[in-house]
């Protein structure tokens, strides 16, 4: 995992990155809003990210893209056969890794994973009513395995977090809240719906779903009720960013610009690197990026929430990154433009608002060493 002090030394670059690595397109669940779902027919060759390449592809990351921090996904991440091993080859490069799953191999897996330095885990949740998430999912009695995982993490020092899609499924949030508390969550983190198709390899979309068919007004009501659910859970979306997904449902101007491609990747089981998953081509093949590839162009293509939500937090480094850069330019006035701006303040508030989840994904103020399975 990265130390404080590697952090700091990234600031005046703009601090570190993040990087979504998808080591399968292979899924074990139904998902009526995901095209990785195993009963569609869609994925018609199965890939697996090469497990033997990873740790030069964690040195080129950590060196070239000052990637502190990953996120593995899929498909379902656990899947991978070699998914323990490439964790703690991340913990071993300096790289903090989460992962995103749906919960149904964690229970084998969680020691291991645990072992392997993941502190965090995103476990999907669809539904406040256990049988609509199951039936969804295609995974019956996957709700009583989370249970006992996210009890079986609390033990280990780990902190599982919902990751929940505002769809039609949920139907009343505050309910919602309560039974991620019964099942153990520590957090909550929403994905925005969508249905159209990504540009890239991924298919994290169902273009025929009805389940996220949701017009913008339905969509603010679900903004401002999973914001209303704070005193109830930790809910990890910035206020600063679900704000802004507000506007841009209300056709008001963003505040805040995405920095996908500069302090945000994805990297798919091909090794092909792209600024996002809703990017139409890869940057490059992650053995030919040699940083020269980065973009920063302001975009606010989309409202894809991992990368949104990131943005925001990661703002307040990319602020401080570009006022290290003109003061270097001798230009001390655009220095203190780029500090003494809205957006900053913005993402000021957010990074403190959120600043125990931030310390939990860092991983510091936690053992190096993982803790040890309850016996």
């Amino acid at each position: 995992m990265p130390g404080l002090s590697d952090l700091l030394r990234l600031i005046p670059s703009g601090g570190p990155a993040v990087c979504n690595i998808s080591v399968t397109n292979v899924c074990n669940a139904t998902c009526d809003f995901c095209s990785f779902a195993h009963d569609k027919g869609l994925v018609t060759h199965r890939r697996w990210l090469d497990a033997a390449r990873f740790g030069a592809a964690l040195d080129l990351l950590h060196t070239r893209a000052n990637v502190r921090f990953l996120t593995f996904m899929g498909g379902e991440p656990l899947l991978h056969p070699k998914i323990i091993d490439m964790a703690r080859m991340a913990s071993s490069a300096g790289i903090q890794a989460t992962l995103v799953t749906n919960g149904w191999n964690l229970l084998d897996k969680l020691d291991a994973i645990a072992d392997a330095g993941v502190g965090t885990i995103f476990i999907s949740i669809d539904s406040a009513d256990p049988a609509v998430h199951e039936k969804n999912r295609g995974l019956k009695g996957v709700c009583a395995r989370i249970k006992e995982a996210n009890g079986r993490m609390a033990k280990r020092g780990m902190t599982p977090v919902a990751s929940v899609v505002m769809s039609k499924l949920v139907t009343d949030y505050r309910a919602l809240g309560a039974f991620l508390r019964e099942l153990g969550f520590k957090a909550v983190t929403f994905s925005y719906p969508r249905k159209a198709a990504y540009g890239s390899s991924s298919m994290v979309f169902s273009e025929d779903s009805d389940i996220v068919d949701v017009s913008a007004e339905e969509l603010i009501r679900s903004f401002a009720a999973a914001d209303g659910i704070r005193d109830i859970i930790p809910v990890q979306n910035p206020r600063a960013s679900m704000a802004d997904m507000v506007r841009r449902l209300r056709g008001e101007k963003e505040r805040f610009v995405c920095v996908a491609g500069y302090k945000y990747f994805y990297l798919d089981w091909n090794y092909d690197l792209w600024r996002c998953e809703a990017w139409d081509k890869p940057m490059c093949s992650l053995w030919d990026f040699d940083g020269a590839q980065t973009i920063r162009d302001g975009c606010q293509a989309c409202m894809t929430d991992c990368y949104r939500d990131a943005s925001v937090m990661l703002h307040l480094a990319v602020a401080i990154g570009d006022a290290f850069k003109r003061l270097s330019e001798a230009r001390p006035l655009a220095a203190a433009a780029a500090l003494a701006n809205r957006q900053t303040i913005g993402a000021l508030g957010a990074v403190v608002g959120q600043g125990t989840h931030l310390q939990g994904l860092s991983g510091i103020g936690r053992s190096r060493r993982p803790a040890k399975a309850a016996p």
